[in-house]
């Protein structure tokens, strides 16, 4: 009898900065998305994930510390904040635990980054950009989360469902 494969999960820490901003909307629209385009990816999104009565901060640490791979939605609204900033360094885990940041940019462009957001290679909130990302955070050192055809199709089915969310945000913030 053949063994059942184990299947691989990351843990996908999504930072926004301000409750009901740009950033925020991004944020809310990728953590549901993500989960329909790699099914073994865990998206944690305080707003969504933090219970009331529990201490946030540990939270946000415990979580910080155990995810594999952060997206940081990155608006024009957000670019100096220090909680994106805070977030992106504890992310980033120094050199003996690095981990892949992505500063997914929506209106910004990567020459609108500075320092520590400009370190890190950031895409664009669009479908290349999208897929650029996904395919990164498929990628770990044991292999791919998923197969690349499965991504493939995966993304082509809900990308529309995102790009409605963007379009949204990109009016709502103009």
């Amino acid at each position: 009898m053949a063994e059942a494969a184990v299947v691989s999960r990351v843990r996908v820490f999504i930072s926004w900065s301000g409750e009901g901003s740009p950033s925020h909307e991004v944020a809310k629209a990728l953590n549901a998305w993500i989960r329909n385009v790699i099914q073994v990816a865990e998206p944690f999104l305080s707003s969504d994930d933090i219970q009331p009565g529990d201490r946030w901060n540990d939270i946000i640490g415990r979580e910080l510390d155990d995810s594999g791979f952060g997206i940081l939605c990155v608006t024009r609204d957000v670019l100096n904040s220090p909680w994106m900033l805070f977030e992106a360094g504890a992310l980033a885990g120094g050199y003996k635990n690095p981990k892949r940041v992505c500063p997914y940019l929506l209106n910004v462009s990567r020459s609108d980054l500075k320092p520590p957001l400009s370190q890190f290679s950031a895409v664009t909130a669009d479908r290349d950009g999208t897929f650029r990302m996904m395919q990164s955070l498929n990628t770990t050192g044991a292999g791919p989360l998923i197969p690349d055809d499965i991504l493939k199709r995966s993304f082509t089915v809900f990308w529309d469902e995102l790009e409605a969310a963007l379009k949204d945000i990109r009016k709502a913030e103009r």
